[in-house]
This record gives C-alpha cells, sequence and structure tokens, in this order.
C-alpha cells in the first residue's frame, strides 16, 4: 500500500515568479498586436478592447493554475479559451433573456474576435513566462 501512496504528488505548489509574470501578462498582447498589425490593424484594436477582460479575468485565473502546475503554452492556451468562452456565454444568455436581440447580434461580433485571441495571448503568455522565469522558481514545492 505505501508503494502506491509513495508515487502519487499531493498537491504540488508552484511559486509565481512576479516578474515574469508580469511580462509575460504585459508582453503577450503587445508580442501579438506587433506580429499582426499587417491584419488591418485588428489585433491592436483588439488589445484596446479585450485588453481590460484579459486583465480582470485572466490575472486570477492564471495566478491560480501557475500555482499549480509548470507552465505550458497549449494548457494555458485551452485554459483562456474556457476563461473566455464561460463569461462571454453567461452575458449572451444574459442578453438573450432581457431582450437585446440587437445587442447579441453586435456581441456576436466582438466574441468572435475573442475566440481568436484568447487561446492566442494565452500560449503567447505561457511561452514567454516559460522563458522569462528564473530557475528558483521552476521546481514545485
Amino acid at each position: 500500500m505505501t508503494e502506491i501512496t509513495a508515487n502519487i504528488k499531493l498537491h504540488e505548489i508552484y511559486v509565481v515568479d512576479p516578474v515574469a509574470f508580469f511580462f509575460a501578462l504585459v508582453g503577450a498582447p503587445l508580442a501579438v498586436a506587433a506580429g499582426g498589425i499587417w491584419a488591418l490593424g485588428i489585433p491592436v484594436v483588439a488589445v484596446v478592447f479585450g485588453g481590460p477582460f484579459y486583465l480582470a479575468i485572466g490575472v486570477p485565473v492564471l495566478l491560480w493554475y501557475l500555482g499549480r502546475r509548470p507552465p505550458e503554452p497549449l494548457r494555458i492556451a485551452g485554459l483562456a479559451l474556457v476563461s473566455y468562452c464561460v463569461p462571454a456565454g453567461l452575458f449572451m444568455l444574459y442578453l438573450l433573456a432581457t431582450g437585446g436581440q440587437s445587442a447579441a447580434q453586435e456581441f456576436v461580433i466582438f466574441a468572435g474576435f475573442g475566440l481568436i485571441f484568447a487561446p492566442l495571448w494565452g500560449s503567447v503568455f505561457g511561452i514567454f513566462y516559460r522563458n522569462f522565469r528564473r530557475e528558483f522558481y521552476a521546481p514545485p514545492i
């Protein structure tokens, strides 16, 4: 029985590197905007419209995730997509339930862009954080 429980890692905790977190958090949307400026400026507008939501929802979710798992860009991209879709879906249901059909149609346009940029920003954040993180913060406690 002790052999089975000896191989199970219970609740590994990772310390989040604050400097790497800040640079990755700010740098990810800016890097995507700089890399995609050729697309009619849409990524730059996405930073303006999506930035507040990215900070309000993304910071707590990313801190929660990075405290429990190592930074993996694909997982962070999936987490960003889910953490975007849930509030957006709830807001869409609210608009439809309260009779805001025209507002719901306009929201679909913004939500469509969010479905593209949320996982893109999340994956770039994961790449930046993994590369900027100092070795002191890498091993679990």
